[in-house]
């Protein structure tokens, strides 16, 4: 284990507001919709499941950090299968363009 200090504790701007507009982040429910056409790499259904981390961003888009290229990993409530029959997968690495944040419960 890594000794911190306080000092390593302070917020990086770019991490502490990890929650993107439309309420994505590290720990947010969310569903997954399909996409507009149809196509083997949608999701049976529209399942649902947690964010676990960020994904990686490609160099094209550090620059913008809400564009449709910013990703999410979700781990899903039970594993999914892909319309073409792949799967199944706990998790996966998906764009945040086709996530939707869940309402929150009261």
């Amino acid at each position: 284990m890594w000794n911190r200090s306080r000092a390593d504790q302070t917020p990086d701007p770019a991490v502490a507001d990890e929650r993107a507009p439309g309420g994505l982040g590290v720990g947010v429910q969310v569903w997954v919709r399909e996409h507009g056409t149809p196509s083997g790499d949608d999701w049976v259904g529209e399942p649902t499941g947690v964010i676990i981390a960020r994904g990686e961003r490609g160099v094209r888009s550090v620059t913008l950090p809400s564009d449709r290229l910013t990703t999410w990993v979700v781990a899903f409530s039970e594993p999914q299968h892909r319309r073409d029959g792949r799967g199944p997968y706990a998790s996966a690495t998906i764009p945040a363009s086709l996530l939707v944040a869940a309402e929150p419960a009261e």
